[in-house]
């Protein structure tokens, strides 16, 4: 009887020890994403008494600008910072944009509370992948003749950053979470790549010549930074050298699972 009784006791412990231990992972769904039409999900793994250590990866195909009428003037403020490109002549309402990113990051929790519950500082990086359709107006002339050309361009953004971040994960009962990023900013580069696909053979050279230069001065195209390129087959932009990239990351809410 002794025996079946320690043999019990040892099930018991077993049994708990493993409960605390499978609670050390979190799946979860971001919420302000899937707001935005994204699908995003992070896996969180516990590790001693402070850090984990989470990935993330989230995808929206390509389609409309969510609340473009709300971001028109986020749109106009991040023209004022960008030195080599202005937007304004861009159809927001008309274009498309989808995306793919992958985010690791290390966290270091603060607090009496052990991880993954309690406020904690992240350390992540980030690769975004952007493509989209950017419907484009250009005034100029033909012949003396005034011109509206609409271009449909074809947008391709790469951005690879590193940066810092606080946050705040709640426990919801025994099971779940809620974890807030409270704000964070990350720097890196990104490359850029649009092309507009026209046939253009029609067109002398002098006006090709001309559509170029209105180009550059309607979308304020920095040479140093990008390249443009307009003959017969339509226009086509990259970057000729490296370009930086600053943006934000926090107010975004996650519902996670503990297991």
């Amino acid at each position: 009887m002794k025996k079946s009784l320690r043999i019990f006791f040892f099930v018991l412990v077993s049994i708990h020890s493993f409960a605390q231990e499978e609670k050390r992972k979190v799946l979860k769904v971001n919420l302000s994403a899937a707001a935005l039409g994204a699908v995003t999900v992070q896996y969180e793994a516990v590790f001693g008494k402070r850090f984990s250590l989470a990935l993330g990866t989230g995808y929206r195909p390509k389609k409309g600008i969510p609340y473009v009428q709300y971001f028109d003037k986020y749109i106009n403020y991040g023209d004022d910072k960008v030195e080599y490109i202005s937007f304004d002549n861009v159809r927001k309402e008309a274009a498309t944009i989808g995306l793919f990113h992958f985010t690791p990051e290390i966290r270091f929790y603060l607090g009496k509370k052990q991880a993954p519950i309690g406020t904690y500082l992240s350390v992540f990086a980030k690769y975004n992948n952007f493509k989209g359709d950017l419907p484009v107006f250009i005034d100029t002339d033909y012949r003396g003749v005034p011109v509206r050309l609409e271009l449909p361009v074809d947008t391709k953004l790469k951005t690879t950053t590193a940066g810092l971040m606080v946050g705040h994960q709640f426990r919801l009962g025994n099971r779940f979470t809620f974890d807030c990023y409270i704000i964070g900013a990350h720097f890196g580069r990104v490359s850029v790549h649009g092309e507009s696909n026209q046939n253009l053979e029609g067109f002398d050279v002098d006006f090709r010549t001309r559509l170029r230069d209105k180009i550059l001065t309607t979308f304020k195209i920095n040479e140093e930074y990008l390249g443009l390129v307009v003959d017969n087959q339509g226009v086509r932009i990259d970057n000729v050298r490296p370009l930086n990239y600053l943006n934000l990351r926090g107010f975004g809410f996650n519902f996670g699972y503990r297991f």
